[in-house]
């Protein structure tokens, strides 16, 4: 079955994948169609509710919730990918070397493990301390570092399994290179839980960029972000409860779409799980 079919077929991923859709086109054109500048202050139009003319209404400074959601849309897209693009390029590689070669990998293994053994949370705002000022480029690392041992694990365990396959073992026979086996005959093949992989980070990652803008250590507070807008309005929670909503609906489609995405590749580039589905 064609992934496409696979789409029409699956009720729930068809609106997934619109959601991603809608979110990327927003996130590419939003600076052209938002109705408001995001950071324009009017205080005479502060804490209103949605209307006609702000469809999400406004914050305690008068800022429109509509324009502000969609500008973080962008924001929150180019952090998600960029921590998934760190995991990648930190990831596959350790995965690859410390699958193929035991002692590298009892080694990599070990680091990974003492990594993963603190809470993803935890883990990310000590990082932020540890980097000091807030900023895009400290939450791409504390949130890559947090991502990038996942990324290790899968990618160690997959090649663990592929260097034991007979077209690995005839190459090894034939006099071919360690380099060469592993980039013409198991980096290759990884592609199916690398690309799985990816989508889940890429989901968790928003989340967890989500949770340090509201705890106020992520990307400055200037910066529209579906969890700094959040962290902005618990104060009105009661008063103005939009503030946290709106922003909120779009993170937990955000993150859903891209679970629901992460599950049909899988069941699609698996080959254990193809003829199931």
């Amino acid at each position: 079955m064609s992934f496409a079919r696979l789409i029409l077929r699956r009720k729930a991923l068809l609106f997934a994948v619109g959601v991603l859709f809608s979110l990327v086109v927003i996130s590419i054109f939003s600076p052209y169609f938002v109705p408001y500048d995001p950071d324009a202050l009017k205080v005479l139009d502060r804490l209103k509710p949605p209307s006609a003319a702000h469809f999400f209404g406004t914050d305690h400074f008068g800022r429109d919730i509509f324009s502000r959601v969609l500008v973080g849309t962008r924001v929150t897209f180019i952090l998600g990918l960029s921590i998934s693009a760190f995991a990648l390029v930190f990831g596959v590689p350790l995965g690859v070397l410390g699958g193929y070669y035991d002692r590298l990998g009892m080694v990599i293994m070990r680091v990974v493990d003492a990594i993963m053994a603190f809470p993803a949370i935890i883990l990310a705002l000590a990082l932020m301390a540890i980097m000091g000022k807030p900023g895009m480029v400290n939450v791409i690392i504390a949130v890559g570092m947090v991502w990038a041992p996942r990324m290790v694990r899968v990618v160690y365990s997959s090649t663990l399994s592929l260097r034991e396959n007979t077209y690995v073992e005839a190459a090894r026979a034939l006099g071919a290179s360690s380099g060469r086996i592993l980039i013409r005959h198991i980096a290759v093949n990884l592609l199916s839980p690398v690309i799985v992989q990816s989508t889940f980070t890429f989901a968790f990652s928003i989340m967890e960029v989500a949770a340090l803008n509201f705890l106020g250590v992520g990307i400055p507070p200037y910066v529209p972000s579906w969890g700094g807008m959040m962290n902005e309005g618990r104060t009105y929670i009661i008063r103005a409860p939009w503030i946290i909503i709106f922003p909120g609906v779009f993170l937990a489609l955000s993150v859903l779409s891209f679970n629901l995405l992460g599950d049909a590749l899988r069941d699609r580039l698996d080959p254990r799980l193809r003829n199931i589905v």
